[in-house]
């Protein structure tokens, strides 16, 4: 998948003003929130009743991502990032917070973990240089995974990219993720070899989008 680390080096933050109000921070999230299927505002649950919240991420939720990378198992994090990271960086989770919704896409999943939120998922795209397909990423806490949850995500993730009039969606999975490219495949994706032999690509043409009814 898309390895965020790149994005230290690479992507540039959307500009803010650190002087924006409430209203116009409502405002914004409003905004936000119409480039996005609306069913999202529904929130989602799993087959036991358990209730998940669903949004687009916004730079107040910074500490929240850093408190979920944190809490991921060793493999978890270097199946997602493709490398040993203990921790992200404070730059790079500004980077992953603060993005320009209008071309980029990302979706955080919270649940109420006594009283508290938690994250427990997170499904992003970033669009390519020839601004008809992207790059896909996605990450799910460990106790939720096999529940449905990657599942619609992803397919949120596509149905915003087919609402944009975007053509394909790419990923990039270590060889030795037998469960993301089993998770992948289920839902459509073909998957090709890469000039890398640690990784295999996935991609899906997006009218083929049934799939993911």
């Amino acid at each position: 998948m898309l390895s965020d680390l790149a994005l230290e080096a690479g992507a540039s933050p959307v500009a803010h003003s650190g002087s924006a109000d409430a209203l116009g921070a409502r405002s914004a999230a409003a905004e936000c929130g119409r480039l996005y299927p609306a069913r999202i505002a529904d929130g989602w649950r799993d087959a036991t009743g358990a209730l998940v919240r669903i949004r687009p991420i916004a730079a107040a939720d910074a500490e929240l991502i850093r408190v979920f990378v944190h809490s991921l198992s060793v493999e978890t994090r270097y199946l997602r990032f493709m490398a040993a990271v203990k921790q992200l960086s404070p730059q790079l989770i500004d980077r992953l917070t603060r993005l320009d919704h209008r071309r980029d896409a990302a979706l955080i999943a919270i649940t109420d973990d006594a009283g508290e939120d938690r994250v427990v998922g997170v499904a992003r795209y970033a669009l390519n240089a020839d601004g008809r397909s992207c790059e896909f990423a996605i990450i799910v806490a460990e106790d939720w995974q096999g529940r449905g949850l990657g599942r619609h995500l992803l397919t949120l993730l596509v149905e915003t990219a087919v609402a944009r009039g975007l053509e394909r969606m790419d990923g990039e999975v270590l060889a030795v993720n037998r469960t993301m490219l089993a998770f992948v495949r289920a839902l459509g994706f073909g998957v090709s070899a890469s000039a890398d032999p640690a990784t295999r690509r996935v991609h899906l043409g997006l009218d083929r989008r049934p799939a993911f009814a």
